[in-house]
């Protein structure tokens, strides 16, 4: 290994300052010290140190690129508006100074503009030209002061009393990625337009999922619309590099590494709609796969007739999230739509008398009126954990994202025996298997039949496009089968421009929700199997996925032959 202080190792503004005799190799050895130990940028080490003074550290990199040098910042030099440009954290971090914008070039001040990462940063996250100039570390700070503000502590202490939204709306504005936003067409910016074409289409074609797939000889964009994953796009493999790392940018991840699955977030607008992204990254052989999964606040229906229940499941499913205390479970599958439920639920029982406490996996949408909790596991914040805290926060109302462990489904059971109504999720195929799933976390089975006030079970089926869905009679073999009039009309798929040549547009869930009346309570409390329990519950009148969704079939909703691939097995 070379020495700390050799020629070989030493970094570009060391060998200049040497040269300069700012520097002698004691204090070189000195500030590379100092680096190691707080493991920061060289110019910070520098500044610590004081060996070297910030004015002397720009006018090295100054001299040595031949560019403007900026030692003291000139009255109206910095564009305010500017503030928005770039995340105020970032531009602090790294000493940048936005300065002004002229047509499609960014004026901008660097402390350190040898460093190429940086620069191209900066241009994949604004999408401008840059026009780079040198600024001193004062310049720059008092730079930061026009664009947000002097850190006065006891200002910031005033302001945030009085004026809370205003200053979560400016947070929440900083990093707003524009996709109505108009980008010259040059060289520099064909990543940042095609980024934002990529997300415009994507909100078009009410996409759910955006896929970033590499392979030797291209790079695929597919759209997981109505449950189906579409090829749209395909590039060649020298975009997808940029692309990801602009994504990266965007969704605050490293765009360095590449080893490990990272995860993240961007916010965007278009128009007056607001949209939340979650960002997942994994390696593969041949680079980065991303997917996107895109959080509509405004797809969560405020009516559950909405989602696809009838008129008495609507009845039963909300007499239930009005009760005072109990259990209620949303069970089904990955991707099955349990999450938009319990939002939607959430969403017509809150009120300003209520206190609500959600605990989730990731938070997908955020509620005015409702406390919401992340998980990290990272600080050992779980579910079980979260929930023995909420007990303490005085809660009426409690959703859980998904009872995973005997622990989480014990504290659930706790909370609702104690007065406070519970919302969850089960993984399970059927509505009343959620009591078998709970009996083999070990829940006793008179602890669950006390506290469970219903249980609903969903699928998402794919709607038939409205514009093309075409009549026709079931044959003999099909009115047997499922007992289908002679003269029933029903209505299979076709395909047209609408719906892209598919034959269906949009999805509607369909549903089992069965409320635990006292004859199933008791057969609960005695164990009783299963196929026993669903009888007892159809002779009451509640309707099966498979009847369910054999009724919007009847409708014209959908066809026959979504409704069969969806329930198999049922």
């Amino acid at each position: 290994m070379a020495d700390a202080g050799s020629s070989a190792s030493r970094p570009l503004l060391l060998e200049l300052l040497l040269e300069r005799k700012r520097v002698d190799d004691k204090g070189i050895e000195t500030i590379l010290k100092e680096q190691t130990k707080r493991n920061c940028p060289l110019e910070d080490a520098i500044f610590i140190s004081q060996l070297v003074s910030p004015e002397d550290v720009a006018s090295t990199y100054a001299d040595y690129l031949r560019l403007p040098l900026i030692k003291t910042l000139e009255p109206d030099s910095v564009d305010p508006e500017l503030k928005l440009c770039l995340p105020e954290a970032f531009v602090k971090e790294k000493h940048i100074l936005p300065m002004r914008k002229v047509q499609e070039t960014l004026e901008i001040a660097l402390l350190d503009p040898t460093d190429i990462n940086l620069v191209q940063e900066i241009q994949l996250l604004t999408g401008y030209h840059l026009s780079i100039q040198v600024a001193t570390l004062s310049a720059i700070e008092q730079g930061h002061v026009v664009l947000f503000g002097a850190q006065d502590g006891a200002k910031e202490v005033v302001r945030d009393t009085q004026e809370p939204d205003m200053d979560m709306a400016r947070e929440g504005e900083e990093d707003l990625l524009d996709l109505d936003r108009v980008i010259a067409e040059t060289k520099e910016t064909r990543i940042v337009r095609m980024v934002n074409k990529i997300m415009n289409q994507s909100l078009k074609d009410k996409a759910s999922d955006i896929h970033l797939e590499p392979y030797p000889n291209e790079c695929k964009v597919r759209f997981r619309i109505d449950g189906t994953l579409n090829e749209i796009q395909t590039h060649a493999p020298h975009v997808f590099v940029p692309l990801i790392s602009r994504l990266k940018i965007l969704a605050k991840m490293d765009i360095a590494e590449k080893r490990v699955p990272q995860d993240g977030a961007i916010s965007m607008k278009m128009g007056e709609k607001r949209v939340d992204v979650r960002v997942s990254t994994v390696p593969t052989v041949y680079g980065e796969k991303m997917v996107m999964r895109i959080l509509n606040k405004e797809a969560v229906p405020l009516d559950l007739s909405k989602l696809g229940f009838d008129q008495r499941q609507q009845d039963d499913f909300m007499k239930a999230a009005h009760s005072p205390h109990g259990l209620l479970f949303v069970t089904g599958p990955t991707g099955s739509g349990k999450s938009t439920t319990l939002y939607a639920t959430l969403n017509l029982i809150m009120s300003p008398k209520k206190n609500i406490l959600t605990v989730e996996d990731p938070v997908e949408y955020k509620f005015a009126g409702i406390n919401q909790v992340q998980v990290k596991p990272q600080v050992e914040l779980t579910f079980a954990r979260a929930l023995r805290a909420f007990l303490r926060q005085d809660p009426d109302v409690i959703m859980v994202g998904e009872v995973r462990d005997t622990e989480t489904a014990q504290i659930c059971l706790r909370a609702a025996l104690t007065g406070h109504f519970v919302l969850s999720t089960l993984h399970t195929n059927d509505a009343l298997s959620a009591t078998s799933r709970l009996m083999d976390m070990g829940i006793e089975p008179f602890l669950i039949a006390s506290t469970l006030r219903l249980v609903e079970a969903q699928r998402l089926i794919r709607r038939l496009c409205a514009e093309c869905k075409e009549p026709y009679n079931p044959d003999a073999q099909l009115q047997d089968k499922y007992g289908f009039a002679k003269d029933m009309v029903l209505y299979r798929p076709k395909g047209c421009k609408t719906c892209r040549d598919v034959g269906y547009k949009g999805r509607v869930g369909i549903f089992e929700v069965f409320r635990i009346t006292p004859a199933l309570r008791d057969m609960i409390q005695e164990r009783a199997p299963l196929p026993k329990m669903h009888e007892a519950a159809r002779k009451d009148g509640m309707q099966t996925l498979v009847d369910n969704g054999m009724g919007k079939v009847r409708e014209g909703l959908t066809s026959l032959e979504e409704i069969t691939n969806i329930t198999a097995g049922e």
